[in-house]
């Protein structure tokens, strides 16, 4: 591999850094943001007094067609739910990470329609996975050549299985990352990581944990988180819902390309 340089610019941000002007915009901005921008958008209070839950994801769909060419989806597979909800009144904090997508790889764009929040917590968390890049190599660049390699992440219908965590590709650096998925995948094709594997990972997490690097999000009723896939880590805090029979957290979500 050629040595890794700096990503910098507007991508490479960390979240201490970051105000809420630098990424509210209306919708005729969010393609700009994403694409040179911080790599993230969101809108805010989208009519939704009429549509039901299911209804809200073409609200969704036809923001993100906009900037995108939106993937259809096979509902009979696991993960593929256009509406995600909490399987419990309470969730744990779900870890910055990038959603593996569908063949023939990952999904460009992610987008999350908020139709109804928490009762509390659930707020969104987003890292540059960018600026873990440039972080790394300026504190641990013995790490990189192995974040370069590729990784198995998990087996299944409809998934592009193998990756790296770092690639270039038309001169522009792409990120994938999912510490679970990567754990389970070696496993289940009969590599488990190397030490040095472990150690590149563990250097990753320990960047992505910097709550400087971290800018936390609430989205209320009908707000619109748009994500480029490819750059950015999106995540959760642990939540509450009331308790039945109100109705808990609701999102819809659509990928593109």
């Amino acid at each position: 591999m050629d040595a890794p340089v700096a990503v910098g610019g507007p991508s490479a941000w960390q979240g201490a850094e970051l105000e809420e002007r630098d990424w509210v915009v209306p919708v005729d901005r969010v393609a700009e943001h994403l694409r040179h921008g911080p790599g993230f958008a969101v809108v805010r209070g989208l009519d939704l007094e009429a549509p039901a839950d299911e209804d809200c994801v073409e609200v969704c769909r036809r923001i993100l067609a906009q900037v995108g060419e939106v993937r259809p989806v096979d509902l009979a597979l696991p993960g593929h739910n256009l509406l995600t909800a909490g399987r419990q009144r309470d969730e744990a904090e779900l870890g910055p990470h990038t959603d593996r997508g569908m063949s023939p790889r990952p999904a460009r764009l992610m987008a999350l329609l908020c139709v109804r929040p928490a009762g509390s917590g659930g707020d969104s968390l987003l890292v540059s996975g960018h600026a873990v890049h440039d972080v790394l190599l300026g504190s641990r660049p013995e790490v990189l050549p192995a974040l370069y390699g590729d990784f198995d992440f998990g087996d299944g219908p409809g998934y592009e299985r193998v990756y790296p965590v770092f690639r270039r590709s038309a001169g522009r650096l792409e990120v994938q990352y999912n510490r679970y998925w990567i754990t389970r995948g070696q496993q289940e094709c009969g590599s488990p990581l190397t030490d040095r594997q472990v150690e590149a990972l563990d250097a990753f997490d320990e960047v992505v944990a910097d709550p400087r690097m971290v800018l936390r999000v609430q989205l209320g009723r009908g707000d619109l988180l748009l994500v480029d896939n490819t750059t950015v880590l999106h995540g959760r805090t642990a939540f509450v819902d009331p308790p039945p029979p109100r109705a808990g957290r609701c999102l819809a979500r659509v990928w593109a390309d």
